[in-house]
């Protein structure tokens, strides 16, 4: 850890005296970089990040992110995705099976344990969709859940409540406090002499 230390305050140090030399017109000046918790520097940074995952040469999913930091040196080591994320999982034959963004994500990697907030929206091959503002994937119990209001579109069903769960792939949604639940007939078709 010392080694890391010593390594990230000397590149700072010759980061801030190449500014120094390329930027500064007065004929004394004193740069002094010194880091004082290694553990909010990010260890990895990566621009413009795209993963596809393959198994056994089928892909499995894509992962795309405007940014992500990696803080491997945090006591709960994590990867923050502070500019949103899009997950995409597909079939055999490489068709779109579910798909979810939101514009912030957080990964405990000790824990596996996702967080997406922000416009989350998913929704899967079978025309279920999810709307919520924070969600959680606990990678180990294969569970998912939220605890603010959150709205499940399933066909012609519409449910909505503060907090749920089910399981890792959406199914077995149970509600924690359901504030609504609507049926749509999506058969009838109401012609103009039908309203009256």
């Amino acid at each position: 850890m010392d080694l890391l230390r010593h390594n990230i305050s000397v590149a700072l140090l010759i980061v801030g005296s190449a500014i120094f030399i390329t930027g500064c017109n007065s004929s004394k000046v004193a740069v002094d970089v010194v880091i004082t918790d290694y553990k909010k520097v990010p260890s990895l940074v990566s621009d413009s990040l795209s993963i596809t995952y393959y198994e056994n040469g089928e892909m499995e999913y894509k992962f795309t992110t405007p940014r992500m930091e990696r803080y491997e040196f945090d006591d709960e080591p994590y990867m923050v995705f502070e500019e949103g994320v899009r997950i995409e999982t597909f079939d055999e034959d490489g068709t779109r099976k579910s798909s979810l963004v939101a514009d912030y994500a957080k990964y405990l990697e000790k824990k596996r344990l996702w967080e997406a907030k922000g416009n989350v929206f998913g929704h899967d091959e079978n025309g279920k969709e999810l709307y919520t503002e924070q969600l959680f994937w606990d990678e180990m119990a294969d569970k998912i859940y939220s605890n603010v209001d959150t709205k499940v579109i399933d066909g012609d069903e519409i449910t909505q409540g503060s907090g749920f769960e089910s399981d890792g792939q959406l199914n077995n949604v149970r509600f924690l406090n359901t504030k609504g639940r609507l049926f749509v007939d999506t058969t009838r078709q109401t012609g103009p002499e039908e309203v009256q």
